[in-house]
């Protein structure tokens, strides 16, 4: 991946953290530990966010390009008798 290196905006590179079992990078803006989501920066400074592609919704994509209430199909919970969407796991 290409990360922004841009010397004229102060914006350097993005660092690698371990947090638990896997790495994560932090946004490279200085004084933000926010996690990066695009481009090396966080959303607070500047990362967009897919939305979803039916007209007029500005809701967040979730899978397949939609949102939940256009049609992304979430996994829900295995255990009997609980209709939960899942979180981690299954």
């Amino acid at each position: 991946r290409h990360l922004p290196t841009d010397v004229d905006e102060g914006i350097e590179p993005a660092k690698k953290v371990a947090r638990k079992k896997k790495y994560r990078y932090e946004c490279s803006t200085d004084g933000c530990t926010n996690q990066v989501i695009k481009g090396g920066v966080c959303i607070r400074h500047g990362a967009k966010r897919k939305l979803c592609s039916n007209e007029g919704c500005t809701n967040k994509v979730q899978i397949g390009g939609v949102c939940k209430k256009h049609g992304a199909k979430l996994k829900r919970c295995s255990s009997e008798g609980c209709t939960n969407i899942v979180v981690k796991g299954g």
